[in-house]
């Protein structure tokens, strides 16, 4: 929970870590292209996110459970802390951030797109939303609120209310 300073405070640092993991297994397919260029980074990626991912993927609507589970399940739930139930919406609202590049991709499929145009876009997109996560995450870890994202800091907050 946050003090008057705004940190996060004990277990909470990595309890509220937790919700990241939606945005960060719903986007890392965005990441092939770097993947791909970077192998170092490909190889930390199969490692590391590839087994969660088999188990996220083979639950049928893993994404839309847990996507629900984390908006509702957190909203005005006073028995969660306020710094779980903040970076809950935050993440949710990251992750409805990447379904517009998801339906602009999906409208794109048979069509043919200069390899160039279509990985600097993906590119694009990875790098944002890996920066919002790894931010958040960063500063969940080192005690403070991850409130620097803009609108996405401030509707969080609006989700979450003043208690």
């Amino acid at each position: 929970m946050w003090d008057n300073n705004e940190e996060v405070e004990g277990a909470e640092r990595i309890k509220s870590c937790f919700p990241y993991l939606l945005p960060l297994l719903d986007g890392d397919h965005f990441g092939q292209f770097i993947y791909s260029r970077i192998p170092p980074l490909g190889a930390m990626d199969y490692i590391i996110l590839r087994p969660l991912e088999n188990i996220y993927e083979s639950i049928p609507f893993a994404s839309l459970i847990l996507f629900f589970a984390l908006t509702l399940g957190t909203r005005g739930n006073t028995s969660l802390s306020r710094a779980f139930r903040f970076n809950a919406q935050q993440a949710c609202l990251i992750d409805i951030m990447l379904v517009l590049p998801e339906v602009i991709g999906g409208s794109m499929a048979g069509v043919a797109v200069p390899r160039y145009l279509m990985e600097s876009s993906s590119n694009f997109v990875y790098y944002t939303y890996m920066a919002m996560v790894l931010y958040s995450i960063a500063s969940n870890l080192s005690g403070q609120k991850p409130n620097q994202i803009p609108v996405i800091s401030q509707a969080a907050e609006m989700a979450v209310g003043p208690f």
